[in-house]
């Protein structure tokens, strides 16, 4: 589990580098700035689904999310002059404070594919009742 969280360590930090690689193409007209793009994204989505692999999406998704939006903000004042007004910090720190508390709020993990209702099963060594052959032939004439 703790290999989970460095994925998706790496894969915040080269989301990141995507994104300032993104600023310098300047639109896509830069070519060696357009391969970094696509290269630190490409590791980004591997590395994240490595993650997800023994991570909840909920929460892998949610400090990806906050993490890279909270570390832009900062790459955008240091390297871009990006102003950083009040609302900006209170939005970024809620989303902080979001991935915070879905941390808090995980539980054991339970496996649950579907809920199903009425399940009837058929086993090939007994013959099928009346009831089960009814239901069959409904649905094979729908």
């Amino acid at each position: 589990m703790a290999n989970a969280y460095l994925y998706l360590a790496a894969a915040i930090v080269f989301e990141v580098l995507g994104t300032i690689t993104m600023k310098y193409s300047v639109g896509f007209t830069k070519v060696l700035p357009v391969i970094l793009t696509i290269v630190c994204h490409g590791i980004c989505f591997v590395a994240l689904a490595v993650a997800l692999k023994s991570l909840p999406i909920s929460i892998v998704y949610a400090i990806w999310a906050g993490v890279g939006t909270a570390m832009m903000a900062l790459v955008g004042l240091w390297m871009f002059n990006e102003p950083l007004p009040i609302q900006k910090v209170l939005a970024t720190s809620l989303i902080i404070l979001g991935v915070v508390m879905l941390n808090f709020s995980e539980t054991k993990p339970v496996e649950q594919i579907a809920k199903v209702d009425n399940v009837k099963v058929l086993h090939p060594e007994k013959p099928a009742t009346s009831e089960v052959r009814e239901v069959v032939s409904e649905r094979n004439s729908g």
